[in-house]
């Protein structure tokens, strides 16, 4: 696939930090509603669907990757098994962008991810921000992903 069928955002997330997405997919909705960006994630898998194929469809329609980094999502063997391996091979072959979010303090030196830009101030976990903060960062990640997919 070339990088120009690449027209998705493809979020990767540990399951444990679903809190986080649902924060993420909520500041992304109003681009999402007037189809400036189209989102992908796994809470859009339906019941009796084949999960894994559905993953891999998305994951090679990405045309930018949003990783939300924390200690779960470092520690889960699906994420580097299954979906950081396509998603890098894509960022060093095919163009996708990789932007990753820093959820929480965790060791992300200590992976592959650490190569590539953080979206916002790696000083400031989105876990340590206040509300108010927290939307601005969130609202600035949104600016970047529509600037990278090209809208």
């Amino acid at each position: 696939m070339s990088s120009c069928d690449r027209d998705q955002v493809f979020i990767s997330y540990s399951h444990k930090d679903k809190a986080w997405l649902e924060e993420f997919q909520t500041m992304l909705k109003p681009m999402m509603r007037k189809k400036t960006i189209s989102v992908w994630d796994d809470t859009i898998i339906k019941p009796g669907a084949k999960w894994k194929e559905e993953i891999n469809q998305a994951l090679a329609a990405a045309k930018v990757a949003v990783l939300m980094v924390s200690s779960n999502f470092l520690a889960s063997d699906f994420i580097a098994e299954q979906e950081l391996p396509p998603l890098l091979m894509a960022a060093a072959e095919e163009g996708l962008t990789i932007m990753w979010v820093y959820v929480s303090a965790c060791m992300y030196e200590e992976s592959e991810i650490e190569a590539y830009q953080a979206a916002h101030d790696l000083s400031q976990p989105l876990d340590t921000l206040s509300s108010g903060e927290l939307n601005l960062v969130l609202r600035e990640i949104g600016q970047k992903i529509r600037q990278q997919v090209g809208h």
